[in-house]
């Protein structure tokens, strides 16, 4: 994750976070999504939205943290924006390991697989899977629409092939699962060779495991540039917990955002 070192007024922010500013050096460390991040070299990142955008998110990082699969939870404020704070998770992200792809594929199909047999109790419907259902609904020709998220595995011709996909199997969609949501590569920490926590819960919740495993693939292949290991992935993960046909399925919901 990139850094780039920029100077704050520490005015600027509530005083509850004054333990993580002060006498640090702040980094810029926002990557695609609308919320901005910094990084203190206190060891500490904080996230920064509207007011009330973060208070899922802190809540399923702390779960996260408490079963000891997430950054550690530090703090919510909610005050004139909404800030998170986490601490720093020494390792780096699994797109560091890309020249061992065979054992990336195992330790990625190992950690998912923990994931997904965690006790559900207490878990919101993730923000990705309301996403999905609410995209099924409307007028299909217009908004959102984005191929950029298929694979070669599960390729969809359309976008009538995909709504008439998404129509036929919306029902079959299960919410029985804890899933990080965007179980891509740089969300997945790794530190002396071993698996250690993932991190960013924005889209976390139960769901559907076929959502996870869809994103595992496509950026294993989009970082490894091939295929080739889709189904060493699949084969480490357990083929018997795997429906194909659902990978597509998801495949569609994505094409709609």
């Amino acid at each position: 994750m990139e850094k780039k070192n920029i100077q704050i007024n520490i005015n600027d922010f509530p005083s509850e976070l004054r333990f993580a500013l002060t006498g640090a050096n702040i980094y810029d460390s926002s990557c695609h999504s609308n919320a901005e991040v910094l990084y203190s070299d206190h060891g500490y990142y904080i996230k920064i939205d509207g007011r009330g955008e973060l208070k899922e998110e802190a809540a399923l990082t702390e779960l996260f943290s408490m079963r000891g699969m997430g950054a550690e939870f530090i703090k919510y404020v909610c005050a004139d924006r909404d800030y998170l704070v986490t601490r720093e998770v020494t390792g780096e992200d699994m797109t560091h390991y890309s020249d061992e792809p065979e054992r990336l594929c195992e330790i990625l199909a190992a950690a998912l697989r923990e994931l997904h047999e965690r006790p559900l109790s207490g878990v919101p419907v993730s923000f990705r899977q309301r996403r999905y259902l609410e995209s099924a609904t409307g007028d299909f020709s217009r908004g959102y629409y984005d191929e950029g998220v298929l694979t070669k595995r599960f390729p969809i011709g359309s976008k009538q092939e995909a709504w008439e996909i998404m129509q036929a199997n919306k029902h079959r969609l299960k919410c029985d699962t804890l899933i990080h949501g965007d179980a891509c590569l740089p969300n997945l920490i790794m530190e002396n060779g071993r698996f250690k926590s993932f991190i960013d819960f924005s889209l976390a919740g139960s769901g559907d495991r076929h959502i996870d495993l869809y994103w595992a693939i496509w950026s294993l292949q989009y970082n490894l540039g091939t295929e080739e290991y889709t189904d060493r992935f699949l084969d480490a993960y357990g083929r018997e917990y795997v429906d194909e046909e659902m990978l597509q399925v998801v495949a569609a919901f994505e094409l709609f955002g």
